[in-house]
C-alpha cells in the first residue's frame, strides 16, 4: 500500500512538473502576446496620433484656404465694384460730353448762320456804301461843275461815314481825291444842319477817306454814327 501511495505520489509529482512547465511556457507566450499587443498598441497610437495631427494640419490648410478664398472673393467684389464705379464715372463723362458736343454743335451752327448773316450783311453794306459813293460823287461834281461856273467855292462838298472804328477811333467817309480831298484836309461832321465835331483826314482813295478826329474829346466815338453827313471844309 505504501509502495502503491508513493508511486501515485511521484506520478503526482510528475504531473505537477509537466502541467507547471506547460503553464510556464503559456505564461511566456501569452507574455509575448501581451508585449506584441502593447507594441502594437504603441504603433497604433503613433499612428493615431499622426493621423489626428494630419487631420488638425488639414483642417488648419482647409481654413487657411477658406480664409483666403474669402479674401479673393472680397478683393474681386472690391475691384468689380471699383470697375463699376469708373464705368458709370466714365458714362456720365461721355453722357456729358455727348451733350456738350451737342450744344457746341448748335452753337457752331447758329453761328455759322450769324456769320452768314453778318457776311450777307457786310455785303449789302459795302454795295449800298458803293451806291453811296457813286450818288454822293456824282453829285459833289456837280457842285464842283457849279462852283467853277461861279468861280468860287459856295456849294460844300458832302459824304457821309460809311464805318467807324472804335478802337482805332477812325472813320471812313464817301469823301475821296476825286472831290478834292487831300491828306490833312478838314471835315465836318453835321447831322439835321448841327455841327457835330471837326475830322482830319488821315489817308486818301479816289472815292474815300479815312480821317481822325481832329480833337482828343473822349466823347467823340458817342457823337457820330454811320450815315452822318460830312462836309468838305470851303475856301
Amino acid at each position: 500500500m505504501i509502495r502503491f501511495l508513493l508511486v501515485v505520489s511521484i506520478f503526482c509529482a510528475l504531473g505537477a512538473t509537466v502541467l507547471g512547465f506547460f503553464n510556464r511556457a503559456k505564461l511566456t507566450r501569452l507574455s509575448e502576446d501581451l508585449s506584441e499587443s502593447r507594441s502594437a498598441g504603441a504603433q497604433a497610437g503613433t499612428q493615431l496620433n499622426e493621423l489626428q495631427q494630419k487631420l488638425k494640419q488639414t483642417e488648419d490648410r482647409l481654413s487657411t484656404q477658406e480664409r483666403l478664398t474669402q479674401q479673393e472673393r472680397d478683393s474681386r467684389s472690391a475691384e468689380l465694384n471699383a470697375t463699376k464705379a469708373k464705368l458709370n464715372q466714365a458714362t456720365e463723362q461721355l453722357t456729358a460730353r455727348d451733350s456738350e458736343n451737342k450744344a457746341l454743335t448748335a452753337a457752331l451752327t447758329e453761328a455759322g448762320r450769324n456769320l452768314e448773316q453778318k457776311q450777307r450783311a457786310e455785303q449789302d453794306r459795302q454795295a449800298l456804301a458803293r451806291r453811296l459813293i457813286d450818288v454822293e460823287d456824282a453829285l459833289n461834281q456837280f457842285r464842283l461843275a457849279a462852283n467853277k461856273a461861279k468861280g468860287k467855292y459856295t456849294i460844300p462838298l458832302e459824304g457821309s461815314i460809311l464805318s467807324i472804328n472804335q478802337e482805332a477811333k477812325a472813320l471812313t467817309v464817301s469823301l475821296g481825291s476825286d472831290s478834292g480831298v487831300a491828306a490833312n484836309s478838314r471835315l465836318t461832321v453835321v447831322r439835321n444842319g448841327e455841327k457835330l465835331t471837326q475830322l482830319r483826314v488821315v489817308s486818301v482813295e479816289p472815292n474815300s477817306c479815312t480821317a481822325e478826329f481832329a480833337s482828343s474829346a473822349p466823347e467823340n466815338l458817342s457823337k457820330v454814327a454811320i450815315g452822318d453827313s460830312v462836309l468838305l471844309a470851303t475856301k
